[in-house]
């Protein structure tokens, strides 16, 4: 079954399932602040009074902050996820519910299984390491503030122990005295050979093809 997308002129992101909260959280997050309605849903900005025009004006404002934050929070799951939020509007309420049933459910059931993923992830040969990483990272964001989270130093110890063979002169350099590698450094380190090893194969490429149509009769 394909991925349900909600899309706004604010972003788009994939609808909230009972599997993928910690990332809906966070992209629903940043739409919401991009609909400018982000103190709304968390109650850091009151209703505005109404007893002066300004007043009314800022009231008109906080109505239509408080919609775009309930459409992004409602319009933004899947079908089977509106019932848990249907006996309100308010969309701090709503965030709260969605935060309960489901931060808890991934906590008890699917962290563990993220952790899995994570100490299984390997480099593959058709695989750029840039992507490697980026499924690391996500596994770690998934995880993080739980009490699965990953710290740095198991990140930095995998990617010692899984980094491929032609990556070892990149990795070792790491491993002297000072300073204590980080993972973002290792990961930019070898990002940056990868691209060298490319850049090489390509010019190696262009010659050899010069050299074919040096040749005499070519």
């Amino acid at each position: 079954m394909p991925t349900e997308i909600f899309n706004s002129v604010y972003g788009n992101f994939p609808k909230l399932t009972e599997g993928n909260y910690p990332t809906w959280k966070e992209k629903a997050r940043r739409v919401i602040m991009g609909a400018d309605a982000y103190e709304i849903m968390t109650r850091e900005e009151p209703e505005a009074e109404r007893d002066t025009q300004e007043g009314r004006t800022k009231l008109r404002n906080w109505r239509k902050q408080r919609h775009n934050a309930q459409s992004v929070i409602y319009l933004g799951c899947s079908n089977a996820i509106p019932p848990h939020i249907k006996h309100t509007i308010n969309p701090a309420e709503m965030w709260d519910i969605l935060h309960d049933r489901f931060d808890t459910m991934l906590s008890k059931l699917g962290r563990p299984q993220i952790l899995r993923k994570f100490h299984a992830c390997r480099p593959a040969k058709d695989l750029k390491m840039c992507t490697y990483f980026t499924r690391l990272i996500d596994y770690c964001n998934q995880l993080s503030g739980s009490a699965e989270q990953i710290s740095e130093d198991s990140f930095v110890t995998h990617l010692f122990t899984h980094i491929p063979e032609e990556f070892a002169t990149t990795v070792n350099s790491f491993e002297r005295p000072a300073p204590p590698p980080t993972s973002q450094r290792i990961m930019d380190a070898i990002r940056l050979a990868e691209e060298m090893v490319a850049f090489v194969t390509e010019i190696e490429d262009d010659s050899t093809g010069a050299a074919h149509f040096s040749q005499p009769g070519g």
